[in-house]
């Protein structure tokens, strides 16, 4: 009588572009439903987004390089900490969670721009986070491609494959530069574009 071969269960693939998307999407609803559910009259109240603290900011003076080594201490913090939890099972819970708590974030600053400072609020959330929410998005995808993918996913450019046999590698360290060149972003272009935007309000 032969023993009927055991197939070990394994946890099934993930579609993981699109959980991580469903995640954002759902995560930004929420806090569009939580600055709901705090009231307009809260939100005017104690919302930093009106027209009287925008103003402020027109004239700061922002010393950039303390503000770069305040958002990378801050910035790096978070995706370190998460790029070791990709390495882990505990990756499927954390890199959801990361994304998650930024657009539940956005959601709820949306909401706020849209009570306390009409669409030009919005247009200043917007403009908040650009142009480093690109660098920090491709970031977290190159530690989505770990976590989830597989090492055949990625060629290495220039030959780099004879000297790094773990293409793992290459997407961590491209995800490192990604978040330090969106830091020097936030910091040294970021300001500008909103100080310009807010004195032409």
């Amino acid at each position: 009588m032969k023993i009927p071969h055991v197939v070990p269960w394994r946890m099934p693939r993930l579609p993981w572009k699109g959980f991580l998307a469903g995640c954002f999407l759902l995560c930004f609803l929420a806090g569009i439903l939580t600055a709901n559910w705090v009231g307009q009259e809260k939100l005017l109240q104690y919302g930093m987004l009106n027209q009287y603290y925008v103003g402020q900011l027109a004239y700061a003076e922002l010393d950039c390089g303390a503000y770069f080594l305040f958002l990378c201490r801050k910035r790096m913090k978070v995706f370190g900490m998460t790029a070791l939890f990709a390495y882990t099972r505990f990756g499927v819970i954390v890199l959801p969670g990361v994304i998650g708590w930024y657009a539940f974030s956005l959601g709820y600053l949306f909401v706020n721009a849209l009570v306390c400072m009409k669409f030009q609020g919005m247009l200043l959330v917007l403009l908040s986070v650009f142009p480093q929410i690109l660098f920090y998005a491709a970031a977290y995808f190159g530690i989505g491609r770990i976590l989830f993918g597989t090492k055949t996913e990625v060629k290495m450019p220039m030959g780099l494959q004879k000297l790094w046999n773990n293409p793992n590698l290459f997407l961590l360290l491209s995800s490192f530069l990604c978040i330090a060149a969106g830091v020097w972003m936030e910091a040294y272009v970021n300001p500008l574009l909103l100080m310009n935007f807010i004195r032409r309000m």
